[in-house]
C-alpha cells in the first residue's frame, strides 16, 4: 500500500486484500478450491475462520479506503442521509446476496448525516480503522471507522 502525510499525519491507502492477514488462506490449494472442498465442513470452517482474521498492522491506523456504500438505515427526508454504514469493496455487496468476509467489509460511522451515494457510486474515506468483536446487525463486521472525510471519485482512481 502507499503512504502519504497530510497536515503532518501518515495516512496509509491499503487495498481490500490487504485487510485480510498474508496467511489467512494457506489452507486453500494452489490449484484453487474443487466443488467437494465447498461440501467439506472443515474447509468452511477454515474459510469462516480465515474470514474473521484482523490486519493487525492497520489496526489504529489512519487509513483511506474506496469502495461502495452499503446503507444500514437511512432518513427518508428530502435530503435521504445516513450516519452509519457499510463500506464493501465492489458494488452490489448487499443483503441479498451472501455478504463479504467479516474482514473484506467495514461499519462507517459519521460525524454528521451524508447524501446516500447510488450503489455504483464509488467512495473515498479516510479514519482510523479499528478492531471491533462481530457487530451482528451490520453482517459480522469486524472493522469499524470514524470517518472524518468522504468523497466521490471515479471508477479508474479506485484502489484495487
Amino acid at each position: 500500500f502507499f503512504t502519504f502525510t497530510i497536515k503532518s499525519q501518515e495516512i496509509s491507502t491499503p487495498k481490500w486484500l490487504e485487510l485480510v492477514p498474508k496467511n489467512a488462506y494457506d489452507f486453500v490449494p494452489e490449484d484453487g478450491v474443487t466443488d467437494e472442498m465447498w461440501e467439506d465442513e472443515n474447509f468452511l470452517k477454515n474459510v469462516e475462520k480465515a474470514g474473521m482474521l484482523v490486519n493487525k498492522n492497520l489496526v489504529g491506523k489512519k487509513i483511506r479506503i474506496d469502495g461502495f456504500m452499503v446503507p444500514l438505515e437511512f432518513d427518508y427526508g428530502e435530503a435521504l442521509t445516513v450516519e452509519e454504514f457499510v463500506l464493501v469493496p465492489d458494488a452490489g455487496m448487499c443483503i441479498h446476496v451472501p455478504p463479504p468476509p467479516p474482514n473484506q467489509m467495514i461499519f462507517i460511522k459519521l460525524n454528521k448525516p451524508e447524501k446516500v451515494r447510488y450503489m455504483y457510486q464509488p467512495i473515498a474515506v479516510v479514519g482510523i480503522l479499528k478492531n471491533t468483536p462481530p457487530i451482528k446487525n451490520v453482517y459480522n463486521s469486524i472493522y469499524e471507522m470514524n470517518v472524518e472525510t468522504i468523497e466521490d471519485i471515479d471508477f479508474e482512481d479506485l484502489n484495487y
